[in-house]
């Protein structure tokens, strides 16, 4: 996993998540890029992030190649944080 922060609530990123199977001793390996933006809709702080992955090894001909992904965040106060201060 990297992250980059060039600032301004952005974030440039990997995190790609593989997969062995030992019974087929099949791979899932995806190139991944992650961009996500911290912003305010509203009062409501919101982490958008997109996701781009593509599968250089699948197990089969019929899985997907590409896959994209939206993940939007409601960004909230952290309660753990207040009581080990």
């Amino acid at each position: 996993m990297f992250r980059v922060l060039p600032g301004s609530g952005w974030s440039v990123g990997s995190v790609p998540i593989m997969n062995y199977n030992w019974e087929s001793e099949d791979w899932t390996i995806p190139l991944n890029l992650v961009v996500s933006k911290t912003t305010h809709f509203g009062n409501t702080p919101l982490k958008i992030e997109l996701e781009f992955n593509y599968y250089v090894e699948q197990p089969d001909a019929f899985g997907p190649e590409w896959m994209i992904g939206l993940n939007i965040t409601p960004v909230v106060p952290n309660f753990i944080e207040r009581w080990i201060r």
